[in-house]
């Protein structure tokens, strides 16, 4: 039993670490200061950072929010002389990587993450020592629900026997109801001609009886929470470049864009994701959250679809086999790898499915306007 037992954690371990993204895929916002950093959320949990590659020790802390929902994950470092930044993209990557192995959990479809460096020289090193490590910034759980108190036997069999006989009331004013209703129709049948009667069948509307059986269709069930991903880095027609290119403007900025505007990656989904008019009726439980990963093109390399409803993720799915490049991000006038988040649904004013709730990362500042590849130099 101790062998089964330890070979089930073994496979769940197994399979929550395959959720969590590589270090490769990972796209990280870097912010510093001259002080020690302070944590700007009311919900996180302190865990100390680890160099090496043998992982990092559990601790209670860590343990208690694993089930939590993650938002961010800031890794404080520092740096007090000029030769520490040669060190850096080492010692940050082990850093994370040990985080990875001991704590997969924390790595989830919308988590950001970023790496801030107390960065001074000479500064105070007991101050930033104290400071250094991972910040898990998590979401507020949700209140603990108030326990409901049973009633007394004596007074639930009151009431349950006060519920027949109310039911047998209800039951014979609804018999009487009914034999007036059916003892009116009946005369008025009497009094309407028959051939009235014909032409009002013949008219029916067979359009309003398909609406109905429509209607009356119940909701197709939700499952448990599936992610798809999806490799297009295959897809040669869609790569333009392998190296970066640089902009006219050495200081210029970019978010990454589908097209020219925002309209334009509202009607890809609209065309590419066909809706039955039964689907459209039932479109409730029809939401799913996509993550795109964008080559230093624009191209997309992978794509990962969550959701509850199986179809709707296939659809999703299928459609981006379709998606053209994108315009790329860029940051101080070369072009960089991006990740865009969105969450897909339907929109009855816009008669499709339409993108909501975009997040970029890396983040761009709010200035940042599209750039075509019309404005790239080599």
């Amino acid at each position: 039993m101790k062998k089964l037992l330890l070979g089930f954690l073994f496979l769940i371990g197994l399979s929550l670490s395959a959720q969590a993204p590589a270090f490769e895929e990972m796209e990280f916002e870097a912010d510093s200061s001259t002080s020690a950093y302070k944590s700007n959320g009311k919900y996180f949990a302190f865990i100390k950072s680890k160099k090496g590659n043998n992982g990092m020790p559990k601790t209670s802390t860590g343990d208690s929010i694993k089930n939590f929902q993650i938002t961010d994950i800031v890794l404080v470092f520092s740096e007090l002389n000029a030769g520490a930044i040669e060190e850096r993209e080492n010692a940050n990557r082990e850093r994370w990587e040990n985080l990875l192995k001991t704590y997969p959990e924390f790595f989830q479809f919308s988590t950001l993450y970023k790496n801030h460096c107390q960065c001074k020289i000479n500064g105070d090193s007991a101050a930033f020592k104290k400071a250094q490590g991972f910040y898990v910034y998590y979401a507020a759980p949700e209140p603990p629900k108030k326990a409901v108190v049973a009633e007394p036997v004596k007074e639930v069999a009151k009431t349950e026997t006060k519920k027949v006989e109310e039911k047998k009331v209800e039951k014979n004013e609804k018999k009487e109801v009914a034999t007036k209703t059916e003892t009116k129709a009946k005369e008025e049948v009497k009094e309407t001609p028959k051939k009235e009667s014909v032409a009002a069948n013949k008219k029916e509307n067979p359009k309003e009886k398909e609406k109905e059986e429509v209607d009356n269709t119940p909701d197709q069930p939700e499952g448990p929470e599936q992610t798809t991903s999806v490799d297009l880095s295959a897809n040669k027609k869609k790569v333009g470049f392998t190296k970066p290119k640089k902009t006219k403007d050495p200081k210029a900025c970019a978010p990454p864009c589908y097209g020219t505007s925002d309209e334009e990656l509202n009607l890809f989904f609209k065309d590419n994701i066909t809706l039955t008019k039964k689907q459209r009726r039932k479109s409730k439980n029809l939401v799913c959250q996509l993550r795109l990963q964008l080559n230093i093109d624009g191209s997309v390399k992978k794509a990962f679809v969550t959701g509850t409803n199986p179809d709707f993720n296939e659809m999703v799915t299928n459609a981006l086999k379709a998606m053209n490049s994108w315009n790329p991000a860029i940051r101080n006038g070369v072009t960089v790898k991006s990740e865009v988040k969105m969450t897909l649904k339907y929109d009855s004013d816009f008669k499709g499915i339409k993108p909501f709730e975009t997040i970029i990362n890396p983040r761009p500042n709010p200035k940042c306007k599209c750039i075509t590849e019309g404005d790239l130099v080599d």
